[in-house]
């Protein structure tokens, strides 16, 4: 049996052993308990607190400071109610205030409540009481609503809330029916339990339960709610159909370059469905979805050997996917990712001929997912998705077309096992599977991890192991025939931390060997390497030298050796980070580090076994934000670097003001601007054969602006524009080439390297909810990409040249309509 087999079994081996192991229930590390009353009348959701039902709530009271100033008394007053009947939980807070006019309340979309200059109320429960799963429910002043599981923001969930300002402070109301949530079927309900409330002016949070900042589950520390009984989890069934429209006109192009414009026109309908398959487990479906509305990109020049990674924006992937990240071999964005060949597509073309069209993106044809939690801890997660056969259209001079696939029918799937274990451990097993159609290749990926916690949570030990097995299409000689190979990789890791405490520090272990491959259905950038880390952070949690609410410093050393080559030493780092927050609200933080020995890179040469010798490099920045409360405030910040090599030195820095021009209305403008002098890297290989790279030196400038403004109408209806201007221009004086040993020859190359890249993007979005979780939104994008090697004209001249470039504009209008099955009983009951 080879070692990496052995390994691969004896780990499963473990993981069977722990996942025996009874899960029992966490360490409850809090004595708070509150005892929750069934509602005997009903309650109208409007703020007031007038409904006579309230009085039968025990008061919650006594909340203790945990920000900025942990453990000391609260500066006002808060009172909480809990109800419950067989439907619905209710809470009511009242929250005095001395100071009443001075409440912050800026508006804002949902789910930006922590973002937003306004006091808030929060309630964390956790139903299984396993305080490893919760969730948090939280509204402003301003009455924005926010929720999420397991501090997974993305969770989205059709609740209501009401709010009112008052003389003496404000008040709120809210009932969270039980189809939000999953809670285990039984009699006797026992849930932990969190009231926290923000006030914003001087970053107060209050709990009711104090969570210490020094420990990393704070749920562990959560209260306990009693006395629930006699409710069932209700059947949680929703649909939320779409219909949209787009129109667009975009650029036409041939062999011979940009021939004009041509519009289109589509419409499309689809659906969300959301199935609770029993208390435990739903079944989430879209169905020919439509994601023409999304955000776009902050799309970039990419000189490096790595792919650019972007931000997951589609709903249906952001939502209630923090099970699948486990492993992390999930990039969403795989699904429906640019066509492999999409660029292939200009090159293909013969005379006479012109792109009719070529889709950048996949079409997803449907996507389920099932994910849920059973009574003993396991958590199981299933994600498929499936994408159809894209293809670039030709149009011949004789008006015909052909067509070209450019990426084929694919299937996409995720599956996660994880065991909650006592004390905060864990165990997990995820398999991602990837299926393509034809001859392109599969991947089957599978990891596998444990985590253990002592008692007192305190200490960690982590340990994890990863195989793929990429099948190829090759042809086989012999048989005159193409049949698929496979290669298999190896990834494992171990680490030691301390987790608790104003001193935590750890070690880490990492092996990746040279055919490890999760790319299909994730990424990784490195392979055949092995990693040691070691860090040590000190925390001061509370304020200290009379300046300070709270700050870190901390310590690090990083050694990267390569595999093949005996483990050797490819690089050595050691670095250090602080962090400071003042009295004021002002923040600081800074980095600094430098690399001790000469390090191995075996990636910028493009070519499999050579590497280029970096030189020593030392870095470092500082980035400082003002106050938030503030109408105005700014992040701003500056970097450097430097290297003992051909004069090699970098540098940019950044200002963001933010202008908060009344509670309905912001803008704020990012400024960046970064500078490579003698630069080196990789340009072109110097022979047909891709084997001997050319690097060239060079100076890089980039310049990004970014205006962004949002008009608030009211809490439910929004206007707002993200302006982008990326541009960044490259210029090389000399060539050279890479020797096997590393080092570089001057080279008598003579190609035209430079380049100038403007990308300009508008995103002009027009969203009103006019029901809950039913929204009807207005997208308008305009998007001008140009690239060329004009290094003769700067930033300003480059601005006002590509707005007259080719550019596609597209506006889009979308109507999403909730349909929960549990509020459509409740208004037939009332009628």
């Amino acid at each position: 049996m080879s070692g990496s087999n052995m390994r691969f079994h004896l780990f499963n081996l473990l993981f069977l052993l722990i996942i025996s192991v009874s899960t029992g229930r966490a360490t409850d590390h809090s004595t708070k308990v509150y005892h929750a009353n069934r509602l005997l009348s009903s309650i109208r959701i409007d703020g007031v607190l007038d409904d006579s039902g309230w009085s039968t709530g025990e008061v919650a009271e006594e909340f203790i400071q945990l920000e900025p100033s942990q453990g000391f008394p609260v500066s006002q007053k808060t009172l909480v109610r809990l109800l419950y009947d067989d439907k619905n939980l209710y809470v009511c807070a009242m929250m005095y205030d001395s100071s009443p006019d001075s409440i912050f309340l800026e508006l804002g979309n949902r789910d930006e409540g922590s973002n937003l200059n306004s006091d808030a109320f929060r309630l964390g429960i956790d139903p299984y009481n396993t305080r490893q799963t919760g969730y948090v429910f939280e509204v402003t002043v301003s009455g924005v609503q926010s929720e999420s599981y397991n501090d997974d923001l993305s969770f989205d969930a059709v609740w209501e809330s009401a709010t009112q300002i008052r003389n003496d402070g404000w008040s709120m109301e809210m009932r969270i029916p039980y189809s939000a949530i999953r809670f285990p079927a039984k009699e006797n309900q026992i849930w932990g339990l969190q009231f926290a409330r923000l006030i914003r002016r001087n970053r107060e949070y209050d709990q009711w339960s104090l969570t210490p900042k020094e420990v990393q589950n704070r749920m562990m520390y959560w209260g306990t709610m009693e006395g629930m009984h006699g409710v069932s989890p209700p059947l949680r069934l929703s649909l939320t159909p779409y219909f949209s429209i787009y129109a667009e006109n975009s650029p036409v192009f041939s062999s011979d370059g940009f021939e004009g414009y041509e519009n289109s026109y589509s419409y499309s309908g689809g659906a969300d469905l959301k199935i609770g398959l029993d208390e435990r487990f739903t079944l989430d479906v879209t169905l020919l979805p439509d994601f023409s509305q999304v955000q776009s990109d902050n799309k970039v020049k990419n000189l490096t050997a790595f792919e650019t990674i972007y931000e997951e924006r589609r709903p249906f992937f952001k939502e209630g996917t923090d099970l699948f990240s486990k492993g992390n071999l999930f990039y969403s964005r795989r699904i429906g990712r640019t066509p492999e060949l999409f660029y292939d597509v200009p090159s293909k073309l013969e005379d006479g001929e012109k792109i009719d069209q070529n889709p950048d993106k996949a079409r997803l044809i449907n996507a389920t997912k099932i994910s849920g939690r059973t009574d003993h801890g396991l958590g199981i997660g299933i994600l498929n998705a499936v994408t159809n056969t894209t293809y670039a259209t030709i149009q011949r001079a004789d008006g015909s077309k052909r067509k070209i696939v450019t990426e084929p029918l694919s299937n996409y799937n995720i599956i996660v096992l994880d065991q909650q274990l006592k004390n905060n451990s864990k165990i997990f097993l995820t398999n991602t599977n990837v299926l393509r159609d034809g001859p392109a290749r599969d991947a089957n990926v599978t990891s596998s991890e444990i985590s253990l916690e002592n008692k007192k949570n305190t200490y960690r030990v982590r340990g994890g192991y990863s195989m793929s097995r990429v099948y190829k299409n090759e042809f086989n000689s012999s048989l005159q025939q193409h049949e698929k190979k496979v290669s298999v990789g190896n990834q494992y890791f171990t680490s030691l931390d301390k987790i608790q405490g104003i001193s935590q520090y750890g070690i880490s272990y990492e092996v990746t060997d040279r055919k490890y491959d999760k790319n299909d259905l994730g990424y990784n950038f490195r392979r055949d390497y092995s990693t040691t880390n070691l860090y040590y952070t000190y925390y001061k949690f509370n304020p200290f030298w009379k300046h300070f609410k709270y700050g870190y410093i901390s310590f690090w050393l990083n050694r990267q050796g390569r595999l093949s080559d005996s483990n050797r030493q490819i690089n050595l780092e050691a670095g250090t980070n602080i962090f400071l927050l003042f009295n004021s609200n002002w923040s600081i933080y800074s980095d600094f580090g430098s690399s001790l020995a000469r390090g191995r890179d075996y990636y910028e040469p493009r070519v499999e076994g050579m590497y280029f010798l970096s030189p020593y490099y030392h870095w470092g920045s500082i980035n400082i934000t003002t106050n938030y409360n503030k109408r105005l405030a700014f992040d701003f910040g500056t970097r450097g670097n430097i290297a003992d090599m051909i004069s090699y030195k970098a540098y940019g820095y950044y200002i963001i003001p933010r202008l908060r021009i009344s509670d309905k209305w912001s803008v704020s403008l990012y400024y960046y601007y970064d500078k490579y002098e003698n630069d080196l890297g990789f340009v072109n290989f110097a022979d047909s054969y891709n084997a001997r790279p050319v690097f060239g030196r060079r100076d890089i400038t980039t310049i990004v602006n970014t205006l962004s403004t949002r008009y608030l109408f009211k809490n439910d209806m929004s206007l707002s524009l993200s302006a982008r201007h990326y541009w960044s221009q490259g210029k090389y004086d000399l060539f050279y080439s890479l020797r096997d040993d590393g080092g570089i020859t001057q080279s008598t190359w003579d190609g035209n390297e430079n380049f100038n890249s403007n990308y300009l993007t508008a995103d002009l979005v027009y969203n009103w909810q006019f029901a809950p979780g039913s929204f009807f939104v207005i997208t308008y994008k305009n998007q001008i990409f140009k690239d060329n090697a004009d290094t003769f004209q700067g930033y300003f001249r480059n601005f006002s040249g590509s707005i007259d470039e080719a550019q596609s504009n597209s506006i889009s209008l979308k109507l999403l309509y909730y349909l929960d099955y549990q509020t459509i009983q409740r208004k037939k009951r009332r009628a």
